[in-house]
């Protein structure tokens, strides 16, 4: 945020962060710590007198101000936003009677010292807001109407185009998008609830304009909070549109005056046009900043050199409607070429001067905003990661149509690096455990596309090496699939490279094993006294891991004595099953065989709310032969399903699970077999099931007044697919304080945790989940997952599943 001065949506009301920033501590080249906000008076004197890098950067930059103060006044553009080159227009006063480092530092992109700390003002959070879209014929027509909608003071005014609308309308079920909307602007208010109508009434009145389609204006706060999804949609749509043509970020940070942007916008497509190009444009339009992206394919020599071209040509139009090259993103290698041109040769100069004084042996993110001091500059081409690629040909066993390929999948990474972060979400757990950059999926996917594109060994993917130094700590937690601003799914990534090693070295027993734990299950179930027994012999256990490679100080599920399905075979149903429909039980295999319980509740719930419930005879649902790389043993399992199932999906029957895992399975038969009988559309979580569809009637199986702290550990797939509030949201309903665990994957993922090879890395992540529980310090802990619960269990830690606890506190019915 200081480093390139990044603002947001709201930033029309509330600024950019060199607004709102105070003070900002620096570690200086010469290790210096200092400590930049504003000087006047004998304290700007004593610092200008000091002979180490602050001193030395404090006089240059009075220097500059007062030799180039008519320069600076003239040089830089009237934009809300300018996070191009150095501000030297709020650092120094034109007499020198004042400086602000600061100011200098925010936006310097790294290139000046290491932040360690920053001192920022406060505002109040206002007390409502009312927001609305209103729609366009044309993106054109929605940036004409910017400049008079500023006029009613909103908080907020943020442009999409045709492409996100259409996606809101068509994937999303938004009905509320005309179909003859060509963009949208998003208004909103803030203020006090007394006349935040009259406010919000007076910002659409502001906006419409002749080209006006139509405005959908938020009447809850549910509503507004759809408003924003859409808007919010914009880049994680562009990111993950599959195929080789991709939304390129190169030219999407001009900032220009508002009342410049529908010429602007007329001169791009015009250069876009020329070059036959489309792109999709949104971003923060109330400040002149509208994010354009043109779809290019940087593997073709021909999209390359478009690149440069299409560059030159924007940002010369650019800086001749008074804007700015970078808004909010920075300079770096895209932008900082254009930084003379901008700014004239004498304050390129100033620039230069800058970085020397603080930093003359390029210590700091060199040859960024102004060249080092070889004279060298990077630029936008070089290194280009597509340059020369040629990525071959992969037969898959999966279908990797929805990625647009095997080798498309692995390209989307674009490097973000979001997958490094060590705290919040999910992503990336064997990172988080290692903080090693190829146990991250930024790692893997490099490695990935190295691979194919055979700079690694010849058949790199299937070796050994590959497989132990790349793939074999990913956990297949699937929190890329959500999480990754791009989608890389590296799960099915490793299942389908698993599987090409097989085909080529063979199944290893132990993959056999948990591929079939179903049948085990099964049996264990049926002989349950003396399979408990025998797992929990600790000398049989040794020779399990002295065989196979699971882990002896694992504890190995309890089987129970009465399998599910014997149990619903004998139970009777409640006199309300029925009323409401009919719906499918999948009895995974835990559920089936380990934790009947939990299927019992669902049935329960599910019957005392109206719902006959049915169980089928199905196989397992698929993951853990997918977990294994054993495709064609999943695919056999999935077609045997589809067919078992196709009686009730063509009837519209929902199919609910209660293992996040297996919904998720079910979700994914698109990957394996042509006839999945909408298996997938029609799978879903119990919990999910009962939160959409009977929550007016959960006080027909919710404690009256369910009591105490909860923590809930989500499994990742649930997180993965979207439904890991289901639980939560039920359990609050019934009156529970549920506080989620905010922890990554609890380390034990299927078969993960059992392993020898990765027991160490499965409990230490186990133990990160446990020690944050300890301090919710709840009165129950609930995840709906087995294999959490079996980490847990194992740390000492009794949990349930979320459906237990609600049918156990619930009534009699």
């Amino acid at each position: 945020m200081v480093a390139n001065d990044a603002a947001g949506a709201h930033s029309v009301r509330h600024g950019t962060t060199r607004d709102n920033v105070r003070s900002v501590k620096c570690v200086l080249a010469d290790g210096t710590v200092a400590t930049f906000d504003r000087l006047e008076g004998n304290q700007l004197e004593q610092v200008c007198s000091r002979e180490d890098r602050f001193g030395k950067l404090a006089r240059t930059v009075r220097s500059i101000g007062q030799e180039h103060a008519i320069e600076i006044d003239k040089q830089y553009p009237d934009v809300e936003r300018n996070s191009s080159g150095y501000d030297l227009e709020e650092s120094v006063a034109a007499d020198g009677s004042w400086l602000d480092l600061s100011k200098l530092i925010v936006g310097s992109e790294g290139t000046l010292g290491i932040i360690t700390e920053v001192t920022l003002n406060l505002s109040e959070l206002p007390e409502t807001q009312a927001g609305a879209l209103v729609f366009y014929e044309d993106v054109i027509a929605a940036a004409a109407a910017v400049e008079s909608t500023l006029h009613a003071d909103p908080s907020a005014v943020e442009l999409v185009d045709a492409d996100v609308l259409g996606y809101a309308r068509d994937a999303w079920g938004f009905d509320r998008v005309p179909s003859d909307a060509g963009a949208a602007l998003l208004v909103e208010v803030e203020g006090d609830a007394a006349d935040i109508n009259d406010r919000i009434d007076e910002a659409i009145h502001a906006a419409k304009t002749d080209a006006t389609v139509d405005v959908e204006r938020a009447s809850t706060a549910e509503e507004h909070e759809t408003l924003w999804t859409i808007r919010k949609a914009s880049n994680p749509l562009l990111n993950r549109r599959p195929g080789d043509k991709q939304a390129l970020s190169f030219i999407e940070d001009a900032a220009i005056p508002p009342e410049q942007l529908p010429d602007y916008l007329e001169r791009i497509r015009e250069i876009l046009l020329e070059y036959e190009l489309n792109a999709s444009v949104f971003g923060h339009a109330g400040q002149g900043v509208l994010h354009v992206k043109p779809f290019l394919d940087l593997k073709t020599e021909q999209d390359r050199e478009r690149l440069d071209a299409v560059s030159e040509e924007i940002h010369e139009v650019v800086l001749e409607v008074g804007g700015c090259v970078s808004g909010e993103h920075g300079d770096g290698r895209l932008r900082s070429e254009y930084l003379e041109k901008m700014y004239g040769e004498t304050l390129y100069e100033a620039f230069q001067k800058v970085k020397r004084a603080a930093d003359p042996n390029d210590v700091f993110n060199p040859a960024k905003v102004v060249p080092d001091s070889e004279g060298q500059l990077v630029e936008m081409d070089e290194n280009l990661r597509f340059d020369g690629y040629d990525p071959g040909t992969v037969e898959t066993a999966l279908n990797f149509d929805a990625e647009g390929g095997f080798d498309s999948l692995i390209e989307q990474c674009n490097g973000c690096s979001k997958c490094r972060t060590t705290d919040g979400g999910v992503m990336c757990p064997s990172y988080r455990a290692e903080e090693e950059e190829v146990m991250s999926t930024r790692g893997r996917a490099n490695a990935l596309r190295a691979a194919i594109d055979g700079k690694l060994d010849e058949d790199a993917l299937t070796s050994d090496w590959f497989e132990s130094e790349v793939l074999d700590l990913c956990l297949a937690c699937k929190a890329c699939e959500t999480e990754c601003p791009t989608g890389v799914d590296m799960a099915k990534l490793k299942t389908e490279l698993k599987h090409q090693k097989h085909q080529k070295n063979g199944v290893p027993l132990r993959s056999r094993l948990f591929a079939n734990v179903r049948t085990l299950n099964r049996l264990g179930s049926t002989f349950a006294p003396i399979a408990n027994r025998l797992s929990s012999f600790l000398p049989g256990r040794a020779v399990l891991e002295r065989v196979v490679g699971i882990d002896r100080r694992r504890e190995l599920p309890v089987f129970a004595s009465e399998s599910f399905q014997d149990w619903f075979e004998r139970h009777d149903a409640h006199p309300s099953a029925g009323n409401h429909g009919h719906v499918v039980l999948f009895p995974d295999c835990y559920m089936a065989y380990n934790h009947p319980e939990v299927g019992q509740a669902a049935v329960k719930l599910l019957e005392r709310c109206g719902y006959a419930v049915e169980v089928p005879n199905v196989s397992c649902c698929g993951r853990p032969a997918l977990s294994q790389g054993m495709v064609e043993h999943a695919r056999t399992d999935a077609a045997h399903n589809a067919e078992a199932l196709a009686e009730y999906t063509n009837s519209d029957v929902p199919i609910l699970a209660g293992e996040p895992s297996c919904v998720s399975a079910l979700q994914e038969y698109d990957d394996l077999i042509e006839e999945t009988a909408s298996v997938p559309d029609a799978a879903e979580s119990v919990s999910t099931f009962l939160l959409n569809e009977v929550r007016e009637q959960l006080e027909d199986f919710g404690p009256v007044n369910g009591t105490g702290r909860v923590a809930a550990h989500t499994h990742c797939h649930a997180t993965a697919k979207g439904f890991d509030h289901a639980s939560v949201e039920l359990l609050e309903s019934a009156g529970y304080q549920v506080d989620v665990v905010d922890a990554t994957c609890c380390g034990m993922a299927g078969a993960f945790g059992y392993e020898t090879e990765h027991y160490n890395l499965s409990r230490s992540l186990g133990e990160d989940l446990d020690a944050k529980i300890d301090a919710l310090d709840p009165d129950a802990v609930v995840t709906t997952g087995s294999s959490c619960s079996q980490q847990l269990s194992d740390l000492g830690r009794e949990t349930t599943h979320p459906l237990v606890l609600l049918e156990t506190g619930s009534n009699s019915g």
